[in-house]
């Protein structure tokens, strides 16, 4: 009878700790699956993920704005200076160029085979003479003016010539290409290498183009030839 009632309770026992096993862990079942679905649904807080700085740099580098001057409202100082009107001034063995600047007169045209002195003599190619142009130009203008070689270009019989020198100088007169001070007047000569037979010689001028648009131009036979006087710096005085 006792060992009957033993038993019994030892069972009693078994069903009330089985029972409170069961809530137990039920219980850390249910804590656990709580857990996890805050962790799920709570926000990141990974403090080592970098801070966008997209917005600090798109703030920093934009670009300040100034006020452009207005390039209309500033002086013309790059205008082009008004370009003088074109104009042809004509120089023959009887009538002088004369205008506000200037004065140029012809004084000879001459041929020479050679022109000797006392160290070298000048002598021109077979078949060829130097032709050499004698003139006189006062400088009435404010400014002093250089002839400039660059400027002359020339033609015999339609064909392109080009103007050479002499180291002696011809009838004692000095190069025409020099610098004619402000009232000052000078004589000089010009020289080409042209051919025995030559007919129609022509010339230009054209430095004083820019100054006031002029191109002088002369036209000259073998009828045209003439002896200049002796040079002497007093008559250009």
């Amino acid at each position: 009878m006792r060992k009957r009632v033993f038993i019994a309770v030892l069972i009693i026992s078994f069903c009330i700790s089985a029972q409170g096993c069961g809530k137990i862990s039920n219980q850390n079942n249910a804590d656990n699956a709580n857990n996890e679905t805050q962790a799920s649904t709570a926000p990141s807080t990974d403090v080592s993920k970098e801070p966008d700085n997209n917005i600090q740099d798109k703030e920093t580098n934009k670009p300040d704005i100034t006020d452009s001057p207005d390039i209309s409202d500033t002086p013309g100082d790059n205008v082009p200076a008004e370009t003088p009107e074109p104009k042809s001034g004509k120089l023959s063995t009887n009538e002088q160029y004369s205008d506000a600047y200037r004065v140029v007169k012809f004084l000879g045209l001459k041929e020479y085979k050679t022109l000797k002195g006392d160290n070298y003599t000048d002598k021109a190619d077979r078949n060829k003479k130097f032709l050499v142009l004698f003139l006189s130009i006062k400088n009435t203008s404010a400014d002093n003016d250089y002839i400039n070689p660059n400027y002359i270009s020339a033609k015999v019989d339609g064909k392109n010539i080009e103007h050479t020198f002499l180291v002696n100088d011809p009838k004692s007169y000095p190069t025409l290409f020099t610098n004619i001070e402000a009232g000052k007047t000078i004589g000089g000569f010009i020289v080409w290498e042209v051919p025995n037979n030559w007919k129609k010689f022509q010339m230009e001028y054209s430095a004083w183009k820019n100054i006031d648009g002029l191109v002088l131009t002369a036209k000259f036979t073998p009828d045209d030839l003439k002896d200049p006087i002796i040079y002497n710096a007093n008559d250009f005085n």
